[in-house]
């Protein structure tokens, strides 16, 4: 036999609870308003406080964080008291899983460019080499085809004169 959906009946003692603290907090002269929803020291919201309140086991505090028409409202309350919602530190550790990926990507693109420069140093640096090179191949051949007139030349029985 499946359980039955417990979601009614916590939304029902949420909404009454929420609606306690909204009324504490409202009747606070508006000057010195202090959040009257459980929070942490870094101003979230401790929804294990909540869960608490509201009488809940500890199994069934992770309702409060799963199903959303009961997160939804803590963090309408949340909002309204100045708190940061429900899963702000998960959106901290992905800000800052972000910020140091955009890091390593920046730090990889330095070293990427960095690398393309010298790249492109090395092939003009090899360019010129080859054009030198191949002059000095031409040079060479040259000299090798005006060696080899002489020789048949000299074959042939005609005097060459030899300048060096």
């Amino acid at each position: 036999m499946p359980r039955p959906n417990i979601t009614p009946v916590v939304r029902a003692k949420l909404e009454h609870y929420l609606e306690e603290l909204e009324t504490s907090y409202q009747a606070q002269p508006e000057s010195d308003r202090k959040a009257t929803l459980p929070s942490t020291n870094d101003g979230k919201v401790n929804v294990r406080a909540i869960a608490v309140g509201l009488g809940l086991r500890q199994t069934q505090e992770k309702y409060l964080f799963e199903r959303e028409e009961l997160f939804s409202l803590i963090n309408l309350v949340a909002e309204g008291q100045g708190l940061l919602p429900i899963g702000a530190r998960n959106l901290d550790l992905i800000d800052k899983a972000v910020k140091t990926r955009m890091a390593q990507q920046a730090k990889s693109a330095r070293a990427d460019a960095q690398a393309a420069v010298e790249a492109k140093a090395a092939e003009k640096s090899l360019l010129e080499d080859l054009a030198a090179a191949v002059t000095e191949i031409e040079t060479l051949k040259a000299e090798n085809m005006r060696l080899r007139s002489q020789l048949e030349m000299i074959h042939a029985g005609i005097l060459v004169r030899v300048t060096e």
